[in-house]
């Protein structure tokens, strides 16, 4: 017997849904449907031109405000391509509209001096948070590594094997085996290296959260694309771009349905300040070290690789103190 995770009958074994074992026949036909549909309108979506996505951006950011007020609500700035696109269309609209960069102490420094040129020169209302714990000792990247472990392979992956790493019972143990067999095989060898996905939420998410509620804030405005993660179309695949009193954050992501050539055409078309890191030939600004998906590129040219072309002095500094685990992740450096 089994329970559905959406009717909540409990029903036989054989009454399960072939594609999705958490539900029944009837009610996983129906999510199937749903998210078939809900695909199609994605792809329409990504379809628009560029001009169109811009109105509907606007229209999204527009309902958050309303919804919530511009005092409430505020853009999680990461200094990157798509946040800094965001930040261009929102102040259009809103032009003091705040914005909250978290310094995760693992920025490049091309990104923090773009930062500092939005608030000096670009006149953008930017905060900056740094993480802080509970009793005021400063987190960093080396000490999150050490506490907990390196954010490597993916989020999925280094989530799967914090999980089996921590859990309390043998049959937690057994299940979290029995769901990386399934989903993750090839990774099954690196579960009893120090590897974690609490990273982002030290450096990162706690300390945007913290100050957003020190501020009374209601409502974060993300410049994140459905593209960039499976994690992140699944997310909009099931609640869209604006999802509000759903969770216990509420989240406007106003260029969900965009893409990264719709991103460089905007940028290009309004001719958009964005991080000289992009002129080094990098994609994303994302954390220097951090290790999600770097095991997909060409161990030749890969990150790390990169990193000490154009880094040399902060590519000593991943050498000296994660280069041993580099090793034991089989990553070339």
């Amino acid at each position: 017997m089994f329970i559905c995770k959406k009717c909540g009958d409990n029903l036989r074994e054989n009454m399960r849904y072939k594609n999705d074992s958490r539900y029944c026949q009837r009610c996983g036909k129906e999510r199937s449907d749903f998210l078939a549909s809900r695909r199609d309108t994605l792809t329409s979506l990504r379809s628009m031109p560029l001009e169109a996505k811009i109105i509907q951006t606007k229209y999204l950011i527009r309902e958050a405000i309303t919804t919530f007020g511009e005092n409430y609500c505020y853009i999680s700035y990461s200094g990157g391509k798509d946040s800094t696109v965001l930040s261009h269309i929102t102040k259009q609209i809103y032009p003091n509209i705040l914005h909250i960069f978290a310094n995760t102490t693992n920025e490049y420094p091309e990104t923090l001096r773009h930062i500092k040129w939005e608030i000096q020169e670009n006149n953008t209302n930017i905060i900056t948070v740094f993480p802080i714990d509970s009793k005021g000792k400063m987190w960093n990247f080396k000490r999150v590594v050490e506490y907990y472990g390196f954010p490597m392979f993916s989020k999925r992956v280094s989530n799967a094997i914090r999980t089996y790493q921590h859990a309390q019972t043998q049959r937690t143990k057994q299940n979290s085996i029995d769901y990386i067999n399934r989903n993750f095989k090839k990774y099954k060898d690196f579960i009893e290296l120090p590897i974690s996905d609490k990273c982002c939420d030290k450096l990162k998410k706690e300390p945007l959260r913290r100050k957003a509620k020190q501020l009374g804030m209601k409502c974060v405005i993300l410049g994140t694309l459905a593209s960039e993660s499976y994690q992140r179309e699944k997310a909009w695949l099931e609640y869209g771009c604006n999802v509000f009193n759903t969770f216990k954050d509420n989240q406007c992501k106003p260029l969900s349905f965009w893409t990264d050539t719709d991103i460089n055409e905007y940028i290009q078309k309004y001719d958009v300040k964005i991080s000289d890191l992009y002129n080094k030939g990098y994609t994303r600004n994302g954390c220097m070290y951090c290790g999600f998906g770097v095991q997909l590129e060409p161990p030749e040219r890969n990150r790390y690789k990169k990193l000490k072309k154009t880094h040399p002095l902060q590519y000593d500094y991943f050498l000296t103190n994660f280069g041993d685990l580099m090793c034991q992740f089989n990553i070339s450096i």
